[in-house]
């Protein structure tokens, strides 16, 4: 564990703190040995040895269970319950992505698709077993389509900023709200394109203009 992985008793452990601390219990042992040693000189080498033994297992092992094993349980524990956590949210992200009305999908820079959920691919009359990853938003859509969404998608690469634009659909005549928003990496590089898609036919008209 590194400094920064603490555990809810507040404790953490790093490798040369440990190593450190073997080290003064061994030095504590020894110590304490010799003391007694020095006040009942009388004791042979094997009763030496044993009481070094015994007095370092005394020393060492409180130490290491409190300041070791005892917080990187419950370190390992926090992670589990994490990623149960974890689970249990994408589970529920996924449910609301696949049963929206709204198409989502990603696209990475060259505009090819990384993910499409059921109303996406129902809209692209494509099965749900059928490989759509590393197919081009050109091979379903026209040219025209096509460079105005690759526009789009450039300014969010470009900017990392969120964008939403009226889109009129060349496949149905429908009317569609398009939020593009930029999906990040570790480095804050913009990584690939979310696109939320939603029906507005039946709303009046923003005559294409980007409302970001």
């Amino acid at each position: 564990m590194n400094k920064n992985d603490r555990t809810s008793t507040g404790f953490y452990i790093r490798p040369i703190e440990l190593l450190i601390m073997i080290t003064a219990s061994i030095f504590a042992s020894g110590a304490l040995a010799d003391l007694i040693l020095s006040v009942s000189p009388s004791f042979t080498v094997q009763t030496f040895a044993l009481l070094d033994a015994i007095l370092l297992t005394v020393i060492l092992f409180p130490a290491i269970y409190y300041l070791a094993y005892e917080p990187l349980k419950l370190y390992i524990e926090e992670l589990k319950r994490t990623e149960e956590t974890l689970q249990g949210s994408e589970a529920k992200y996924r449910s609301l992505v696949e049963t929206t009305d709204d198409s989502i999908y990603l696209v990475n820079r060259k505009c090819e698709y990384l993910f499409m959920n059921a109303k996406h691919l129902s809209r692209l009359h494509l099965l749900f077993d059928q490989e759509y990853v590393g197919r081009a938003y050109s091979d379903f859509h026209s040219p025209d389509e096509t460079t105005v969404f690759s526009e789009k998608v450039n300014k969010v690469f470009e900017t990392g900023e969120s964008l939403q634009h009226e889109h009129r659909s060349q496949r149905d005549g429908h009317y569609f709200l398009r939020t593009l928003s930029p999906i990040k990496g570790p480095n804050k590089e913009v990584v690939a394109v979310s696109v939320v898609s939603k029906d507005i036919s039946v709303l009046p008209r923003l005559q294409g203009r980007d409302i970001f």
